[in-house]
């Protein structure tokens, strides 16, 4: 037995109900037309709100997270990273920190500057952070033992590792607060007891 869907629907419905039916369903689905809408217009174009740098990890350099060789075989370390960044007027900044502690927060060891250039979300340059065996100048990674490396980039200034809120001024004269973003990447070195 093959009915239609309409033969089947004339069967159960008697004629004035189908066509009720049809009506209440077409009201039903152009509802929505016949309510007004409010109209609400822009007054000025949206904040462009802050987006995250980032640390391309596939350059950084040294490429192994794990150093084993400072303070052994190698007596001079350059670490470095390359910086993205979609806000292309950015100012970058790379801070570096050797076994820092959160219980005696300190500033960083160094702070490197990554400028814009050419409206190029990857930054030509590299930060680097350059450490000597018995230089004097970072004791705390020429003792032997395990230690760690941090490079945060922000495009904004830290207070203690935080970025701060980047101010902008609004057409009403009120300020939005938005946010500052930090990326961080790490590398553990185990200093040996004296170069070759």
């Amino acid at each position: 037995m093959n009915f239609s869907l309409r033969q089947l629907a004339g069967e159960l419905l008697p004629r004035p109900s189908m066509k009720w039916l049809g009506l209440g369903v077409a009201v039903w689905t152009l509802g929505g037309c016949l309510i007004p809408q409010d109209e609400n217009y822009l007054n000025e174009f949206p904040i462009q709100r802050n987006r995250p740098p980032r640390i391309v990890e596939s350059q950084v350099e040294p490429v192994e997270r794990i150093v084993r060789s400072y303070g052994s075989d190698a007596c001079e370390m350059t670490f470095s990273v390359i910086v993205e960044d979609p806000d292309t007027a950015n100012r970058l900044s790379v801070y570096w920190f050797v076994d820092y502690d959160p219980s005696q927060p300190r500033q960083a060891d160094a702070v490197s500057r990554v400028e814009p250039r050419d409206n190029k979300i990857a930054r030509e340059d590299r930060a680097y952070f350059q450490v000597s065996f018995n230089s004097g100048e970072l004791n705390r990674l020429n003792l032997p033992g395990d230690h760690v490396v941090e490079a945060i980039v922000s495009d904004t200034s830290l207070v203690g590792r935080d970025p701060e809120l980047k101010p902008i001024s609004l057409s009403d004269g009120s300020t939005f607060n938005d946010a500052g973003y930090t990326a961080t990447y790490v590398w553990f070195v185990k200093t040996g007891n004296g170069c070759r």
